[in-house]
């Protein structure tokens, strides 16, 4: 497989993530309501179908404070790994 196989591979995975909605962009402006779970935007205080306040984390936020996540480029990685497998970045201690 060549490289430039690798990057179109990588860039139609980016697209399909965002097309359907599963991206970190998505994740950034979205927030759910913990009352009736309708998703909401990020800047949104409160709920627009019930009107329950909204938390001040995003989907994206709450993400990263449950995995552990490259420093570097924020894509999740195991706990036993060292460097990440998007970036290359070397890992800290988890």
């Amino acid at each position: 497989m060549t490289n430039y196989d690798l990057r179109t591979r990588k860039a139609l995975r980016q697209v399909t993530l965002l097309e359907y909605g599963c991206g970190p962009e998505t994740l950034r402006r979205r927030k759910i309501c913990p009352s009736c779970g309708k998703a909401n935007s990020a800047d949104r205080t409160d709920c627009a179908d019930c009107g329950a306040r909204l938390p001040e984390m995003t989907l994206y936020d709450f993400y990263r404070s449950r995995h552990r996540c490259c420093p570097g480029c924020g894509v999740a990685v195991t706990n036993v790994a060292r460097y990440c497998p998007e970036c290359g970045a070397r890992l800290p201690k988890g």
